[in-house]
Order: C-alpha cells, then sequence, then structure tokens
C-alpha cells in the first residue's frame, strides 16, 4: 500500500477543481482559523469543568475553591507561547539537521535526568507520583518530559519517513530505519512505570508507518504481533503475576469488569465510579457544578477523568459537543496532511492528527473500561499543564504547514497538472 494511493494524501489543484482557484487560499485560510477557534474553544471549556469538578478537592486541600483552575487558567495562559511557537517557525526547520541533533540532545537530557533521578531516589527533583517517577519538579512548575517529548517523538519520525521516501525504501526498510526511535522512547517511557504512554508512543508510530510506503500485509502483521504480546502479557498478569504489582492488580480489575462486569472497591474503583458518573448524567446531564462524584468519590476526577465529570453534569448532549469539536481538529489535520506540499509535512500532519487521535480514544477507552486504567489526559480538558502545553504547540505545528499550503497556490497547482498530462 503506497501512500500516494492512500485516500489522506493529494494535492491543492484536487480542491481546486472543486471550489475554483480564486477560492484556495480562502479555503485554506479559513480551515486554519476554524482549527484555532475549535482549540481554544475546548480550552476555555474545559475550565469551566475543572472548576466544577476540581472545587471539592481543591477545598478540601488547599483551602480554596479555585485552587486548580486558577493553575490551569494559568497554564492555558503560558500555552499562547507554545502555541504561537508553532504557528510562527517554519515547519520545515525541524527537518534540519542542526534541528534533529537539538532535539536529540533534548530527548537525552530530560529522559536522562529522569533516569538518574530514578536510579539515585533523587527526590526532590524527580519526586514520585502514583508509585512512578515520571516528572521533573522545577518548583515553579512540574513536566512531564514523556508526554512533552511527544511532539519530538512525532518530528523525529516524520524525519525518518521521509528520508525512507527520499531512499524509496520499502516495507521492512522502512521499519528497520524506524525502529530505534520507537524502540528508544517506548523502552524509555516503560521503565518510567508508565505503561498507558508507552502504548500511546506505539500507536503514534502505527498510524505514521500505516501512511508510508508499507504494505498492507506488513500492517496486519505487526498489528497481529502486537495483539499477540498483549493478550501474553495480559494473561500473565491475570493467572500468574504478583499482585504486589499495581500494574498486574490494574490488569486484573480490568479483565473482571470487561468480562464478568465486576469491579472491586480497590484496584476497579475508579472504573465503577466512573461508570456511575457517565451513567448518572443521562441525556442531558445534571447540570453544571451538580455531580456528585467529585465529592471524593472518583479519584483523579479533574485529570485523566474530566470526561466522566462532563459526561455526569452535561450529559450525552454535552459530550456529544465535545466529540464533534475533537472530529473537526482530527478532520481538518487529515486535509491538512493531504494538502501538504512535501513528504516531511504531510508525515508530521498525519503524525500530530494520529497523536491526538489516540490519546483521545485511549482515555474515552479508559474511562469507559475498555482498556485498563493509564495516566492518559484527554487532550485540552484534563487538568495538567504539560499536556495542554503539547497539544498547543502540536496544533500550532499543524496550523503552520496549513499556510505554507498557500505558498504557490494556484500556480504551483497548475504547473503540478500540466505534470501530470
Amino acid at each position: 500500500m503506497k501512500i500516494k494511493n492512500q485516500s489522506l494524501y493529494g494535492q491543492n489543484f484536487e480542491i481546486e477543481e472543486k471550489i475554483g482557484k480564486r477560492s484556495i487560499d480562502s479555503f485554506i485560510k479559513v480551515r486554519g482559523w476554524i482549527l484555532i477557534i475549535v482549540t481554544l474553544g475546548l480550552a476555555i471549556f474545559s475550565l469551566l469543568n475543572i472548576a466544577s469538578a476540581s472545587f471539592y478537592t481543591s477545598m478540601r486541600i488547599y483551602k480554596t475553591e479555585y485552587f486548580f483552575v486558577k493553575r490551569q487558567f494559568l497554564f492555558l495562559l503560558a500555552g499562547i507561547i507554545p502555541l504561537f511557537m508553532g504557528l510562527g517557525i517554519d515547519y520545515k526547520w525541524y527537518e534540519k539537521k542542526r534541528t534533529i541533533k537539538l532535539i536529540v540532545i533534548l530527548v537525552l537530557l530530560l529522559f536522562g535526568v529522569i533516569a538518574i533521578g530514578t536510579a539515585f531516589g533523587i527526590d526532590f527533583l524527580v519526586p514520585v507520583r502514583n508509585g512512578s517517577r515520571r516528572w521533573i519538579d522545577f518548583k515553579i512548575v512540574k513536566l512531564q518530559p514523556s508526554e512533552l517529548l511527544k511532539i519530538a517523538y512525532i518530528i523525529l519520525i516524520a524525519k525518518g519517513l521521509h528520508a525512507c521516501r527520499q531512499k524509496k525504501y520499502k516495507n521492512m526498510d522502512i521499519v528497520y530505519t524506524i525502529s530505534p526511535i520507537v524502540l528508544f522512547f517506548v523502552l524509555s517511557v516503560f521503565f518510567q512505570r508508565d505503561l498507558g504512554t508507552a502504548l500511546h508512543y506505539i500507536a503514534i508510530s502505527f498510524v505514521m508507518i500505516f501512511f508510508s510506503d508499507i504494505e498492507l500485509k506488513h500492517i496486519f502483521k505487526f498489528f497481529a504481533i502486537i495483539v499477540v504480546i498483549g493478550i501474553t502479557y495480559g494473561s500473565y498478569a491475570y493467572f500468574i503475576g504478583d499482585d504486589s504489582s499495581y500494574r498486574n492488580r490494574r490488569i486484573k480489575a480490568y479483565v473482571k469488569g470487561v468480562i464478568y462486569n465486576e469491579y472491586d472497591n480497590r484496584d476497579g474503583y475508579q472504573i465503577k465510579q466512573s461508570l456511575i458518573a457517565v451513567g448518572n448524567g443521562g441525556f442531558f446531564g445534571k447540570g453544571l457544578g451538580n455531580g456528585t462524584q467529585k465529592y471524593s468519590y472518583l479519584p483523579e476526577i479533574h485529570t485523566d477523568f474530566i470526561m466522566a465529570s462532563i459526561g455526569e453534569e452535561w450529559g450525552f448532549v454535552g459530550v456529544s459537543i465535545m466529540f464533534l469539536a475533537y472530529i473537526i481538529i482530527l478532520q481538518i489535520g487529515a486535509v491538512i496532511a493531504k494538502s501538504a506540499r512535501d513528504y516531511f509535512g504531510k508525515y508530521l500532519a498525519i503524525g500530530i492528527t494520529g497523536y491526538l487521535f489516540s490519546q483521545i480514544i485511549m482515555n474515552v477507552y479508559v474511562v469507559t473500561g475498555l482498556m485498563p486504567v493509564t495516566g492518559i489526559p484527554l487532550p485540552l480538558m484534563s487538568y495538567g499543564g504539560t499536556s495542554l502545553w503539547t497539544t498547543l504547540f502540536s496544533i500550532g505545528v499543524l496550523y503552520n504547514i496549513n499556510k505554507h499550503s498557500l505558498k504557490g497556490g494556484a500556480k504551483g497547482a497548475d504547473q503540478k497538472k500540466r505534470s501530470s498530462k
């Protein structure tokens, strides 16, 4: 299956044939602005939900109702910086050798700090949180490198796939080229005891490789291998694994929930309460601020389980509107990938779109009990700065790729059409 045969990829002149040459630039500008408006709309909407979901926990711990929503507001204001960085920096700059070297150094530095902090137990720099060390504490702000470096991961894979395209690599040659990047990131995150983020890295690479010059049969082979590994590991954790391992207990709770619909009050507690919250919301919800699960019933409700709070207070209608906004963002991302004028831009755009899509799906699956509980935030909605900044920067990069579709405009399309005749 070749990239040129994928329906995701095409050229702007295909759009021009439908809407006219004079309208193509306006069309591109409009979809870029829609992307930014919908993104910021979701981020602002999240403030309402975080304020509602977190006020009880905030009052109980910090003696103020607005601790978390104030911080999220500051995170959003600070997020304007990475958003404008993504908007303003020419996406082709990320492909330059010097930039790639800087990205590699940054990756090694951040993962190195986590590794050293874990090895030597440096709590003030790499604190223990939920049984693992995956955060770097800069006192002013805490950063999660595994979340922050997702865009670096996408850039490196896009660079590798573009190089494969230039060298006309096919099938397994592409896999061999990309595998070192994937393995390094996945193993680095896995050893931080962050299985959910490791799986997310795999999902991102899977989406990007799918749209490379690799035949469909190889895609199915890799998918089958991943499924076999997952079933094998899950079976080991369920039947043989030691209950002292938090990861094994989570898998057991997941299997019992999916197969037997049984949720205990230990490892299955979060999913049970999450399902109760979503079910209580009904069609129209209980109203903003009227949810009950936030009163210490559902832990982390303003972070990874924010969708449960939205489902309870806004109901099916509110959740549907939120998903409609996500669909608009993902659809625009796919169209931007289709109209990008070079393969690095195409791979970068589809990588960002795949990153957002897979993270949304994984979070929803966790909240609804279709996946074991993992620390995967809902993009633009969950409380936290690192995830928000990474998402805003990624959206900015998408916009920049879209903006460069304007360059050459109808002239470039005419040349393409004449060369194809």
